[in-house]
């Protein structure tokens, strides 16, 4: 994959500079300007992602990546917390996602998981996703459309918990990131496809998971689930060992005072093993994440009767 060939560009990328990660517009005729020096874009319009570009005076290096949901997760303008690979992988597994799924998200925040959720479903699904925040969710519309996911991601403003998703029988899965989720969910009942779906509901604390899932029961969804995702990061290490010389003066007693480069004689150090440890500052907790399922439903019972009746006694020409 190449940036845009075009001079207006209008791509965006993502640079990485040492350990930095952050999102660039790319346009004909501008510049990226640093204390140490400047990148023209038009030396990066047409290169692969990936290369490594040279300042003009070639003292800083940058490196330009494809935007990915996982990249953009790490570079994102934060316009609230956000979820992280870690929860959003899951969260796309247990919703069952594939491509051509019709997804409802609220709210949007920053738009992390919505772009993975654009991935999931492909270019034959939609992501239908809400915000209470008017200038949240003119910034995401914004983000999604500079993106090229305007086709994907319908973008709305609205509170889901008085006035619905605006959608009736259509989703196959809901996702909720709400202060009151359970407020929201006897909308997401008549949202749901004839087939049912799942629902994923996101929340720091375990009080907003009891009434959710208290609600969830009432509303009738079954396989309720809660879940809480910690990663745990481990570190390798290599550990040294001192190798005494054998031979002549092997017992020869090492005394106190003896002199470095008697010591340097009597043996060395060697790398022995390679020790590996979880990291001391790992992430905690970051919130619970509740699944349930919404059966298929079910045609109304007169219905039921009538085709029984017709399929054993049917009306004679």
């Amino acid at each position: 994959a190449v940036v845009s060939t075009q001079s207006t560009g209008g791509d965006t990328v993502i640079i990485r500079r040492g350990t930095t990660l952050e999102p660039l517009v790319i346009r004909g005729g501008a510049q990226y300007q640093l204390t140490a020096g400047l990148f023209r874009h038009n030396d990066i319009i047409g290169k692969p992602f990936g290369c490594k570009m040279y300042s003009h005076n070639r003292k800083m290096t940058m490196t330009i990546l494809a935007p990915t949901p996982e990249l953009w997760t790490l570079a994102l303008p934060h316009r609230t917390q956000i979820l992280y690979s870690t929860d959003i992988s899951f969260i796309c597994l247990q919703l069952d996602l594939k491509p051509g799924c019709f997804v409802i998200e609220s709210g949007t925040g920053s738009g992390s998981l919505t772009h993975a959720l654009a991935r999931a479903v492909g270019s034959t699904g939609c992501v239908h996703t809400c915000e209470f925040h008017q200038e949240r969710a003119d910034a995401a519309a914004k983000e999604f459309a500079l993106h090229g996911l305007e086709d994907t991601i319908t973008s709305q403003h609205r509170n889901v918990c008085t006035d619905g998703f605006g959608v009736a029988n259509r989703a196959d899965a809901i996702f909720l990131d709400l202060p009151c989720p359970w407020e929201a969910v006897p909308h997401a009942v008549s949202a749901f496809s004839i087939d049912g779906g799942r629902l994923c509901s996101f929340s720091p604390c375990i009080e907003q998971v009891q009434r959710c899932c208290a609600m969830l029961k009432e509303q009738g969804f079954k396989e309720i689930q809660t879940f809480e995702g910690i990663e745990r990061t481990y570190q390798l290490s290599r550990k040294r060992i001192w190798e005494p010389f054998v031979g002549r003066d092997r017992h020869k007693k090492f005394r106190a005072d003896q002199r470095s480069e008697d010591k340097a004689s009597a043996g060395k150090w060697i790398n022995a093993y390679v020790k590996g440890g979880p990291r001391k500052d790992a992430v905690g907790h970051t919130g619970y994440l509740t699944f349930a399922t919404m059966p298929p439903k079910l045609v109304e019972k007169d219905n039921i009767t009538d085709n029984v009746d017709n399929l054993v006694n049917p009306i004679a020409d």
